[in-house]
């Protein structure tokens, strides 16, 4: 293998920071050196024949692709412009318009505008097509590709050049950002006198603010039942699960149990005092997506049998992926724990079933379903 091409596989290892300096220089037996020499003798040998031109990084990424995908369904690498994102998700909150976009027919069309914010203030409507922004044309590009274009500093001015009308020429608008906030609670409402719902959609930063807030307009308008909807929330930060489950549970009662070879990940969720709504009738419906970070919370409460579980058996994602960052700004997604609940159950593909397994009709409405109905029978005495 020629000097260049070792200096390049090394430089390329490290920059990425898939592997440590002093696992790269190990020669003990077990160590990574035969395992790098095979990985090696492949680059050298694409480098130096392959007659197209080759890019090294492109060459790394497909290598750590490959790596994360023979582990399982949920380890995965990220590239930097995903793992933009994925922060962003997980902060819960950004600097941008308040649009939602969508693709039709390879145009990029706003299909909704957030109230209240900074696209609607600017004139944007639903169905507007977006040609440009900035001056950068959108054509052929996809809505992560688009929407990181329009995020930003807040209170900085991004320029949308858009097509209302086609028989009109197109027009400009000057959008100022604002930082947004992605709710994590949706249809938050009094549904009988005593009887609160609402629909939890993220386990985010700011989950559990967001909750106590809604718990506490809900008890200072009589709550004394409540249905938590969990259904197609796919999981998100286990804290604020174990922090939604601590406002429900007594003191001492475990919440989830992490198994790990990470020693700083082995651990076992108590709650340290009485939840204030600890006395507060309790359903959670669940359905087939919902998964991780709400079949924690779903499993908690069933195996103390703290609330009544409705709905269908959930998606069976009891793992943790850690997502590591790269020196590059991309990032692996590597699953480094499983669940077990507090009676020992695994809920790694296996999922969580109901108390009360209810299948949704075809023309079920949002809020007022088979699942929801059967719920609120359940709590029907707070109506």
């Amino acid at each position: 293998m020629g000097r260049n091409i070792r200096w390049l596989l090394i430089t390329g290892l490290l920059l990425l920071g898939i592997f440590p300096l002093t696992a790269l220089l190990a020669q003990d037996e077990g160590g990574l050196i035969p395992e790098l020499k095979l990985f090696s003798k492949a680059l050298s040998a694409i480098c130096e024949a392959y007659p197209g031109d080759v890019a090294a990084r492109n060459l790394f990424y497909e290598a750590v692709k490959g790596m994360m995908s023979s582990l399982d369904d949920f380890s995965e690498f990220i590239d930097p412009e995903r793992y933009k994102l994925l922060e962003i998700h997980m902060r819960g909150e950004y600097a941008g318009i308040g649009a939602i976009l969508q693709i039709v027919q390879e145009r990029v069309m706003v299909r909704a505008v957030e109230p209240g914010k900074p696209a609607e203030q600017a004139g944007l409507r639903a169905g507007d097509v977006i040609l440009k922004v900035d001056g950068i044309s959108v054509e052929k590009k996809s809505v992560a590709e688009v929407s990181a274009l329009l995020r930003g500093t807040e209170n900085t001015p991004v320029v949308l050049t858009v097509l209302r009308d086609p028989a009109l020429e197109p027009f400009d608008l000057t959008v100022q950002r604002q930082k947004i906030q992605i709710p994590a609670i949706q249809d938050a409402r009094m549904i009988g006198k005593h009887l609160a719902y609402f629909r939890l959609t993220a386990w985010q930063d700011h989950t559990i603010e967001q909750v106590d807030q809604t718990l506490k307009d809900f008890k200072e308008n009589g709550m004394k039942a409540l249905i938590i909807d969990l259904r197609n929330n796919d999981g998100g930060l286990l804290p604020q699960a174990v922090a939604l489950a601590e406002r429900f549970l007594t003191q001492g009662k475990k919440i989830v149990s992490v198994q790990s070879k990470i020693q700083e990940q082995k651990k076992e969720y108590f709650v340290a005092g009485d939840g204030e709504y600890a006395e507060i009738e309790l359903v959670v419906l669940v359905n087939e997506k919902s998964a991780s970070a709400s079949e924690v919370f779903s499993a908690a409460m069933q195996d103390h049998r703290r609330a009544v579980i409705v709905g269908v058996k959930t998606f069976g994602k009891g793992s943790v992926q850690s997502v590591i960052p790269l020196d590059d700004v991309s990032g692996m997604k590597l699953t480094t724990a499983r669940y077990l609940t507090p009676s020992g159950r695994m809920i790694d593909k296996i999922g969580l079933t109901p108390d009360r397994v209810v299948v949704n009709g075809p023309e079920g409405v949002p809020g007022m379903d088979h699942q929801t109905l059967e719920a609120i029978a359940v709590l029907k005495n707070y109506m």
